[in-house]
């Protein structure tokens, strides 16, 4: 069984292991820029159908942070056996008004991108882990309007296809008629995402989108 074909035993696991990797680097590439790119990945979480359409990042972060130093009833991701249970939990949990406005803005947004990406990768598999991993190499790129929840739109509908644009985009060996298809694939979001763009524009966009070594 794969990493993440047993990611349920202990579903802590993800955030010491991938996550733990993942969300710190964004930290440091982002920045400044922490809640604009946060904004981003809420439209990626929504549209991956892990969080619902009036839910809030900040919102989400606030109460996971509070929820997991509440002294009489605390609320940890290790004490559940799926995300979806643990952020049900974090997600009914009654925040104190005062605490919240001590909390950083950042802060916030961190706890709640790690829990989200977390579930997303154990729901959707490897290749969210390294889409991932490519959003952080370009989080500038990936989290222009729109991009990133396309993104999450093929993962939600076709996750194969997803693969395959994750393996295209890290520059893996595939056959030529699955990177062909990876490559049309993404012309095909980018001129939705970018309608006025010239053909041969959009072109050069998904060429340079894959990792050459």
């Amino acid at each position: 069984m794969s990493f993440f074909g047993s990611l349920f035993s202990g579903i802590g696991s993800v955030l010491s292991v991938v996550v733990s990797k993942l969300v710190p680097a964004i930290l440091k590439i982002v920045g400044v820029q922490l809640e604009k790119f946060g904004r981003a990945l809420e439209d990626f979480f929504k549209e991956l159908g892990l969080i619902e359409q009036e839910d809030k990042l900040e919102e989400i972060g606030d109460k996971s942070l509070q929820a997991e130093q509440d002294e009489l009833h605390p609320v940890k991701v290790e004490d559940f056996d799926s995300y979806e249970k643990y952020l049900a939990a974090v997600k009914e949990y009654e925040v104190d008004a005062e605490k919240s406005a001590l909390i950083p803005q950042d802060d916030k947004f961190h706890k709640a991108i790690e829990i989200l990406l977390g579930m997303a990768i154990a729901q959707y598999g490897q290749s969210m882990g390294e889409f991932g991993q490519i959003v952080v190499n370009n989080p500038d790129f990936y989290s222009k309007s729109g991009r990133l929840a396309e993104f999450a739109s093929v993962a939600r509908t076709d996750p194969q296809t997803f693969a395959e644009i994750v393996n295209y985009i890290e520059n893996k060996n595939m056959s030529t008629e699955k990177n062909d298809a990876a490559f049309d694939k993404l012309v095909e979001m980018e001129k939705k995402h970018s309608p006025d763009a010239a053909d041969a524009q959009i072109w050069l966009t998904v060429s340079n989108m894959n990792q050459k070594k």
